[in-house]
């Protein structure tokens, strides 16, 4: 077959994605020309600087999250590892930039540091989704499907609520950079989609398990670094109207076409469930974004150190 395309087991289809083109092609975003002195002539609006933060803080996590993939059954392709090696690279450098901006406009923080504290605020958590995942993949052979599918929905979400923020938000500069990362993006879920597509196809058993784990287990992004009531906000801020319902319906459609998920409703349902919870509380999810709740507070029972052996200052002026 030819380089860079890789069939399922027990399969003869081609996956439409060359690998060894993306691996060639792959790159930290390229920022030239972004007018970044211009940051601070313009305004974001509580809700943007929401966003971005949310944004940013899931953007720096992919790390995280493969460590959990590398423990699975993914670990053993070798495209798969090529493209997440690849896909990692690139993630580290829009959370990068996210955070650059956000500095540049005026808010202070120490990257490595908030970072660190998303990490300890998972707690046990963390330790235990990487068990159960591990666990889950090596006792269901179509573990990568699943993978696959939630890859897909998870950069189509990302690259459609980055879309939805340069309508929401006025800044040229913001804008700018934003388009670049959505390239990203779009790269990303024609990986996983067309992988998907390849090992789904004519695999009752995986369309099955792949439509169970996502209609039972599967979240929107950033759920579980951050609490339900971050994930409604994102969701209300960027698309509680008419336009950005219709994105979330059409996102769902085209996830959909994937085989055996055809009619499933994943985004349009978080979206309908977190109106649901403003109708209850009519202050929910909006609370946090006029309040300005997006600081990362230090973890109370894990210190950083204590998970990433690294000194703090005071402890390097004892030497």
């Amino acid at each position: 077959m030819p380089l860079g395309t890789a069939a399922r087991p027990g399969r003869s289809g081609r996956v439409s994605f060359s690998i060894e083109r993306y691996k060639e092609e792959s790159k930290k975003v390229d920022t030239t020309g972004i007018d970044w002195d211009a940051v601070k002539q313009h305004g974001l609006s509580k809700g943007d600087l929401f966003c971005l933060h949310y944004m940013m803080d899931i953007e720096n996590h992919v790390p995280l999250y493969l460590s959990h993939l590398l423990v699975t059954r993914a670990c053993m392709d070798p495209i798969l590892t090529a493209f997440l090696a690849c896909w990692n690279y690139e993630e580290l450098w829009h959370g990068e930039n996210l955070g650059k901006l956000l500095n540049l406009y005026g808010i202070e923080f120490d990257t490595q540091d908030r970072i660190a504290n998303v990490r300890a605020n998972l707690g046990l958590q963390n330790s235990l989704s990487l068990l159960s995942t591990m666990a889950g993949s090596w006792l269901l052979k179509d573990f990568s499907a699943v993978y696959l599918s939630i890859g897909a929905i998870n950069e189509l979400s990302t690259l459609t609520g980055y879309g939805a923020l340069i309508r929401k938000s006025g800044h040229p500069v913001l804008q700018d950079l934003l388009r670049r990362i959505i390239k990203d993006e779009r790269r990303h879920f024609a990986f996983y989609y067309n992988s998907a597509k390849e090992w789904l196809t004519d695999n009752v058993k995986a369309q099955r398990v792949d439509r169970w784990m996502l209609d039972h287990v599967w979240v929107p992004v950033g759920q579980g670094v951050k609490t339900q009531e971050e994930v409604d906000a994102l969701a209300l801020y960027l698309f509680d109207d008419e336009q950005g319902e219709e994105e979330l319906v059409e996102l769902d459609a085209k996830i959909g076409r994937l085989p055996g998920l055809g009619g499933i409703k994943l985004m349009s349902k978080a979206l309908y469930n977190a109106r649901g919870r403003t109708r209850r509380d009519p202050q929910w999810g909006r609370r946090i974004i006029e309040n300005e709740a997006w600081a990362i507070a230090p973890a109370k029972r894990s210190p950083i150190g204590e998970l990433t052996t690294r000194r703090q200052a005071q402890d390097v002026g004892a030497f």
